[in-house]
């Protein structure tokens, strides 16, 4: 179990419960070049997109397409362009396509190319291409980040505006066949309208990443269980449905719990006895097995460290309408003065 981050291409034997709406994405990002993800908080948009859309493409189920050879994730940050850039050169340095010890130079090089015009993305992506025919996958994860640090960085305005432009006309050109998934928090969907051409693809194609059902959650539980070689009693299962009810936003507390139950299970079973009540009320069942996780964290700190904590975490995080925690980006030089 992942704990509270989400799921990554390579924990896709891992992730279980969503396995009904790829088709429905590929069918989106066949006939309009790309899909938007949209949902709250901690409904899974990002494991969706790396456990089951990423793994698709590379198996070349998408219809009338070659495999995608190419798929590059990157997340806008402080710095998109620069962000996307060093995806690129990243994959690039993992492809063998550029040496370790000149990945600097690629990376203005690229930038370079990128901040160019906003045919930047398309002819960086000819590059990236051994053949012709390629596709190219752009997975921007964490889209709303876009939006925040425009907010909280008044120079960011023009970098975010030519980012948008970067992929609006990767989409929308048909020299290259680049395909663009953009992962985005719903309560942001009003700020895309001060860009006109990202309202209009987002409203051509988005995916509204539904609800969990019961037995989506009981796979999600049991799944990972079963592939790590373990068991899990039916009690138990019952009980953790029956904590996390309709909260779909505790999706990442329920793995979060899973991983300590599991680990705890590891450490304290007895000779084939499955993870049951005993080693899930250990760790503070749903309720409380993060905060008891983080004052572990917590305790483990000297009382210097403790202070910066403290200072840290209120200036990263701040409350919205509905008095539920947000990040708040905030520069590292910031919070050193602090």
């Amino acid at each position: 179990f992942p704990g509270l981050r989400p799921f990554t291409y390579e924990e896709c034997l891992l992730f279980f419960g969503r396995e009904g709406p790829v088709d429905e994405i590929l069918l989106k990002l066949a006939a309009h070049r790309s899909v938007t993800f949209m949902g709250y908080s901690g409904c899974g948009k990002s494991s969706l997109m790396y456990c089951g859309l990423v793994p698709v493409l590379y198996g070349g189920f998408m219809t009338d397409t070659s495999p995608f050879r190419h798929i590059i994730t990157t997340r806008p940050g402080s710095s998109p362009i620069n962000n996307l850039s060093s995806a690129i050169v990243d994959y690039m340095v993992s492809q063998r396509r550029s040496d370790q010890k000149d990945i600097h130079i690629h990376k203005a090089i690229v930038s370079s190319v990128l901040r160019s015009g906003t045919n930047g993305l398309v002819e960086v992506a000819k590059y990236l291409q051994t053949r012709k025919g390629e596709n190219i996958f752009v997975l921007v994860d964490q889209f709303e980040e876009l939006f925040r640090f425009r907010e909280a960085t008044p120079e960011f305005l023009d970098e975010s505006t030519a980012y948008v432009n970067l992929i609006l006309a990767a989409v929308s050109q048909k020299e290259v066949p680049v395909y663009i998934s953009i992962n985005m928090r719903s309560d942001f969907i009003g700020a895309c309208s001060v860009f006109p051409g990202l309202t209009q693809m987002i409203n051509q194609s988005n995916y509204l990443v539904p609800q969990m059902t019961r037995e989506q959650k009981r796979m999600a539980i049991i799944g990972p269980v079963a592939v790590g070689g373990g068991r899990i009693s039916q009690r138990l299962v019952r009980r953790l449905l029956s904590d996390i009810g309709d909260n779909q936003d505790q999706l990442p507390i329920l793995q979060h719990a899973l991983m300590r139950t599991w680990d705890y299970w590891v450490e304290n079973r007895e000779p084939g006895e499955p993870m049951d009540l005993r080693h899930y009320n250990a760790i503070g069942r749903i309720t409380q097995a993060l905060s008891l996780h983080s004052n572990e964290a917590f305790d483990e700190l000297t009382s210097r460290e403790k202070e910066i904590s403290e200072i840290v975490f209120k200036n990263i995080t701040e409350k919205n309408q509905e008095n539920k925690g947000l990040r708040r980006p905030c520069k590292v030089g910031l919070l050193a003065e602090l």
